[in-house]
């Protein structure tokens, strides 16, 4: 965030209120949230905001047992998710083998010359 908070302070500004906000408004306890956020963390594959959340949840009480089982249960539902997204994206994927499927991506176009 650095880059914004130098070239367009006020999305930095207006992050931080929503942080705030949301602290304020926390309807569960710290170590629970720092469990979820761990597993957000996970699956967004932020390597400072899973070693911040292990952490702060170890702080707040959280045994290895329950770290354990959030990795498990995020890489497990993870997993699952991409598994059924990438195949309700491939669909029939015999019509990508074809020569004349036109996925609409310009970046990256196979040309022949």
């Amino acid at each position: 965030m650095k880059f914004t908070e130098e070239y367009f302070p006020e999305f930095s500004e207006a992050m931080d209120e929503v942080e705030s906000a949301m602290e304020m408004k926390r309807p569960f306890d710290d170590k629970t949230y720092h469990l979820i956020a761990f597993a957000l963390a996970i699956r967004s594959r932020s390597p400072i905001a899973v070693r911040s959340h292990f952490h702060a949840a170890v702080k707040c009480g959280a045994s290895t047992r329950e770290l354990a089982y959030v990795i498990s249960m995020t890489e497990f539902e993870s997993q699952r998710m991409d598994d059924s997204w990438v195949h309700d994206v491939l669909g029939d994927w015999t019509q990508l083998t074809k020569d004349e499927y036109d996925s609409g991506c310009r970046c990256g176009v196979v040309r022949r010359y």
